[in-house]
């Protein structure tokens, strides 16, 4: 069966070797934590109401700096999962993300300050670059955001790594892996 968690990273999807879980992710049903806790960027057409589930991976990190996660929300129509895919497909929800994290990068306690964020189109989805400053110099992260859609099932995966993006190899690598799960 199709579902929210279908639509994430395993680690059986992820490339090479040593990648550790750092946490958890997890499994919601309806009305347990629906994709307003999730994104703080969907937007008000996003149809938060038709909802039935909702799962994440853990936040998998190859070190020293590799990151993958991934989000799935299973809806209950089609027409929805659609709309809902569109926008987390979109360059608009691409760079909120980003700042989102980016945001979340700077307020840790190291001396870092943000000095710019760029969206650019891939063949996948999208690349948000942000680029920092601090006491070692000023570091671009790189974020690839994909949406996987099928059915009623839309997963986003994102992909870290700095100072170069995350390999293109690897990331198809996942991708692949996600959408045949998803019977895609």
């Amino acid at each position: 069966m199709i579902d929210a968690a279908t639509a994430v990273p395993a680690d059986a999807d992820l490339p090479g070797g040593g990648w550790l879980a750092i946490d958890e992710g997890f499994a919601a049903g309806a009305g347990e934590g629906g994709p307003g806790e999730l994104f703080d960027c969907v937007g008000p057409d996003f149809p938060e109401d038709a909802v039935v589930g909702t799962a994440a991976s853990p936040h998998f990190v190859r070190p020293p700096r590799a990151l993958v996660h991934g989000l799935g929300v299973e809806f209950d129509d089609d027409a929805a999962a659609r709309l809902a895919a569109d926008i987390l497909a979109g360059e608009a929800f691409a760079a909120c993300l980003g700042r989102s994290v980016a945001a979340d990068l700077a307020a840790r306690p190291v001396d870092t300050e943000l000095i710019g964020i760029e969206v650019e189109a891939t063949g996948a989805g999208h690349r948000v670059r942000f680029t920092g400053a601090d006491e070692r110099g000023v570091r671009p992260v790189n974020l690839d955001v994909v949406a996987v859609h099928v059915g009623r099932v839309v997963g986003l995966l994102w992909f870290g790594d700095t100072p170069e993006p995350f390999s293109a190899t690897d990331l198809a690598h996942v991708i692949r892996s996600v959408r045949s799960r998803l019977g895609r």
